[in-house]
Formats: structure tokens, C-alpha cells, sequence
């Protein structure tokens, strides 16, 4: 690797031409054979995918598990939800829905479902169920438990939309749609309506600005670290351009495993950060050589010798992080780590090759453009810089220095004893969206824990095993909440 930097230091114009052949050629490969990102998450030999495959089993219910749906709910401020004027307000909400191209079907609590392919009725569906054999906690929670239906004290309702095809194939200008529509519900009149499902999670949302906040930030530091336009320029010019050619890899990546569809967006989050700090420490050093009276060229191949070193090792400890991720044992996250891995692996080489070459390129030119903190510097010798000065006090107390730190950081983790492990959900969205109104107004009809059932699969080793279904229903009803 250290020869390669040499060669782009000593042959700047070859190695910068090398680069940008490498990211046409990568490009037009991701461009044509590029892979499908899978968002398929598959946990082996675990409870959950056991209860899958007894689930799928039984005939017609794979479609039934794997159809996209949402949840439309609603409540009135003023009257029941069963009142006629809300009943005829609804219906022409539940209407609207399912006039949206992609959805097939929208469950009806006041009547029919509604929509272009909806499953035949059972008119027989519901015979036989007596109210009377459940306690009141219970009746709430099941009338919550259908495609729609109304609450027990009548005051909140809802409905299921079921969309045409995988979530992948929802548009979302219809997701959008829908959430325009039940936004405008909710405005108008008395009516709360609110809407929940994973289809619509993105919807009504705007791109994620994280990276381009992060950059601009960047910027600003870099510009106040080395006072020149075009210096605080080149850490994140040399950390973009490896950028580009990483995300190519990661498409490629998704030829030979399940890489999620948010995998380039992880490895972009994970690639800036390091790439700009690993440009970072190359020009840094790159800088002070120039400010004790070294050529360019001389002081590109200084930084690569030390400054570049240290790169290698920080990239290459990122990578061993990374790459953990298959200790887990989850085709998922495998992809994610190498997709991740892949990105850093090109950081560390923009760092330390590329860069190197723009350096001894540009000479003296990299810190041009002058801003008006800039001072000139003045020759210092290294070993007097306070971060010097520093690491020489710390060799010689090393040992209770080091007491001091493990001690500080013991105190640092201990809460992590209590920590408390859960999934997020659309209790945590912002008050006023569509997706924390639904949730509100399930819990309050429904009860909270309708929110995130749980569902218990039973394969029988004697057909109706009434008592083993009924002795399993039991015990686990006695559980604690």
C-alpha cells in the first residue's frame, strides 16, 4: 500500500487518472450489473420464523401474511362513531381510499368492503360468538383484532386498506395520496382520523438531509482548522469521490448477498465520517510539513508514511467492526456489514492515494484562497506542539493515568446495567401526524397492547386438540400483563 502512495505522490497526474478510469469502470459495472437490494430479514432456528412456517401451512394463508396493508381510525369529538352522519362522513373517506390506483380492497365496519377486488364475505363469519363468555377487557381488545370494526363503547373505529403487490411495489405518490386524504378528513369537521402501517412509513416525509448537514458542518470546521477556501475543500472532495466508487461496490455487493435497500445510505453515513477524517489526517500533517519549509512533494510523501499509517490501521479496525456483524449469524446484517465495509475500505484508499496525488499536484495551491483568520505559519517543531508535549508526559504515567481512564469509563457504563431494550414504534412519532394519531386513538378504543401484539402459531400432533390449545391459552394468559 505504501508503494502505491508513493507512486501517486511521485506520479500525481497517473494517479489521479488512475482513480477516475477505477470509478468509470466500477460505475459501468454497478450500471449494468449491478444487484437488487432484498430487505428480506430472515432469523433462522428462531420462535418467530418457526411460527412463519406453521402459519404458511395453512392453505390461503401465505397471501394473507404477506399482504401490504395500513389502518385508517377515526373517532368524532362530539358523538359516537356510529352515529349516521359520521357513518356517511366515513364511508366517504373509506371510499376516496380505495379509488387510489394500488389499493385493492378497503375493509368496511359499516358495511361491505369497498374496493375493486375485494375477498368474497363469509356470512357465516362471526356465528356462534357469544359475548358473554369474555370479560369486558377482553371484548375490548377483540373488537379490535379484525380487518374494521368499531370499539365497545362505540367511540372509535376503523378500517383495513390492502394494497395491491409487495411494499416494494407500492407507489408512493399513493402512499402519499392516502395521507393526504386522511389529512383532510381530520381537518374537516369533527373527525380525527389518523393512519398507521409500514407501507406509509415514508410517506408525507422529506429526503433525509442527515449527510448533507454533516458535510456543511464539516465544511464550516475545516474552513476555521486551515483558514483557506480550498483546503477545508479537499477532505471532503477526496472523501466523495471515494464515496462514489464505494456505492458503486455496494450495488455489486448485491449480486452475492441480501443487501437492504437502506445499505447505501448506512455505508454513505459511515463512509463521510471516516473518509473525511481520514483526509483529515493526512492534510493535517501534510500542512505542517509545508509550514516547516518542506517541498510539496516531500511533504505528501511524509504524510502517507505517518500520517497515512495511522489511516490504515483506523480503517482497518472499522473493518474487523464491521465485518463482526456475521458473528450474529443474520443473512441481513451481512450485507449491511460488507456493503459498510466495502465503503471504508474505499476511504482509506482515497486517503492515502488519491489524495496524496492532489497534494503534490497542487503543491502550495491547496491552501488557497485565504480567509481572513488565516495566519501565516510559523516553522514549529513538532515535538513542541501541545498534543506533543502531551503524549510524551503520558508515557512516562502511563499506569495511573490509564487506572484513571479505566475507572472513568466503568462509571461512564455502568447504567448500562438497567438498560431496557424495546422497539421503537409510532408512539414516538410527533403529535399531529397521521401515524401517532392512529396509535392514540387504537389505544384509547382498543387498549395499548393492540398496538404490538403478539401472534402464537400451534402445529397439533393430534387434530383438534381443543384442551391443548385451550390449556396453552391459559397459561399463557396467566403470564404477568
Amino acid at each position: 500500500m505504501n508503494r502505491l502512495s508513493r507512486w501517486a505522490v511521485l506520479n500525481p497526474k497517473f494517479g489521479i487518472a488512475a482513480w477516475f478510469a477505477m470509478t468509470l469502470v466500477v460505475g459501468a459495472l454497478a450500471t449494468n450489473f449491478g444487484g437488487t437490494y432484498n430487505n428480506s430479514f430472515n432469523l433462522p432456528d428462531t420462535e418467530s420464523t418457526k411460527a412463519q412456517e406453521v402459519l404458511g401451512a395453512i392453505p390461503g394463508a401465505g397471501e394473507s401474511l404477506s399482504a401490504v396493508t395500513a389502518k385508517v381510525v377515526w373517532k368524532s369529538e362530539s358523538t359516537t362513531a356510529t352515529d349516521p352522519a359520521v357513518v356517511a362522513a366515513v364511508t366517504g373517506v373509506l371510499t376516496e381510499l380505495s379509488e387510489i390506483e394500488s389499493v385493492t380492497c378497503v375493509a368496511n365496519p359499516y358495511g361491505t368492503p369497498i374496493g375493486r377486488a375485494c375477498p368474497p364475505v363469509d356470512p357465516a363469519a362471526g356465528a356462534g360468538f357469544d359475548p358473554s363468555m369474555f370479560p369486558a377487557e377482553v371484548l375490548k381488545v377483540l373488537a379490535g383484532l379484525g380487518n374494521a370494526g368499531v370499539s365497545v363503547d362505540q367511540q372509535v373505529g376503523y378500517a383495513t386498506i390492502t394494497f395491491e403487490g409487495a411494499a416494494d411495489d407500492v407507489p408512493l405518490a399513493d402512499t402519499e395520496k392516502l395521507i393526504e386524504i386522511v389529512q383532510t378528513a381530520d381537518a374537516e369537521g369533527d373527525l380525527v382520523v389518523g393512519a398507521s402501517g409500514q407501507v406509509l412509513e415514508f410517506a408525507g416525509q422529506e429526503p433525509p438531509s442527515s449527510e448533507a448537514i454533516g458535510v456543511t458542518v464539516a465544511l464550516i470546521i475545516l474552513m476555521f482548522a486551515f483558514g483557506s477556501i480550498v483546503g477545508a475543500f479537499m477532505p471532503i472532495i477526496s472523501a466523495l469521490l471515494a464515496l462514489g466508487v464505494g456505492q458503486g461496490l455496494v450495488l455489486l455487493t448485491a449480486n452475492f448477498l441480501d443487501v437492504a435497500t437502506f445499505a447505501p445510505t448506512l455505508a454513505a453515513m459511515i463512509g463521510l465520517g471516516v473518509g473525511i477524517d481520514y483526509a483529515l489526517f493526512v492534510i493535517n500533517r501534510y500542512k505542517e510539513d509545508l509550514d516547516n519549509g518542506q517541498t510539496p512533494k516531500d511533504a505528501a510523501l511524509e504524510s502517507v508514511r505517518t500520517a497515512g499509517r495511522a489511516v490504515r490501521f483506523a480503517a482497518l479496525t472499522v473493518i474487523i467492526g464491521l465485518l463482526g456483524l456475521f458473528v450474529v449469524g443474520i443473512d441481513f446484517f451481512n450485507g449491511l456489514a460488507v456493503a459498510s465495509a466495502v465503503t471504508v475500505v474505499m476511504m482509506m484508499l482515497g486517503a492515502t492515494i488519491l489524495l496524496p496525488a492532489l497534494l503534490s499536484l497542487l503543491g502550495h495551491r491547496v491552501f488557497a484562497l485565504k480567509l481572513p483568520w488565516r495566519k501565516n505559519a510559523k516553522p514549529v517543531d513538532i515535538d513542541q506542539r501541545l498534543f506533543a508535549r502531551y503524549g510524551l508526559w503520558l508515557e512516562k504515567n502511563f499506569k495511573w493515568v490509564g487506572a484513571l481512564a479505566l475507572a472513568v469509563l466503568v462509571a461512564i457504563a455502568l447504567p448500562v446495567g438497567s438498560l431496557r431494550l424495546g422497539f421503537s414504534d409510532d408512539s414516538g412519532k410527533a403529535e399531529g401526524t397521521v401515524a401517532r394519531t392512529a396509535y392514540d386513538l387504537v389505544s384509547e378504543g382498543f387498549g395499548a397492547g393492540i398496538n404490538g401484539p403478539f401472534l402464537v402459531a400451534l402445529e397439533l400432533e393430534t387434530p383438534g386438540d381443543n384442551a391443548g390449545v385451550q390449556a396453552l391459552s391459559a397459561a399463557i394468559s396467566a403470564d404477568e400483563g
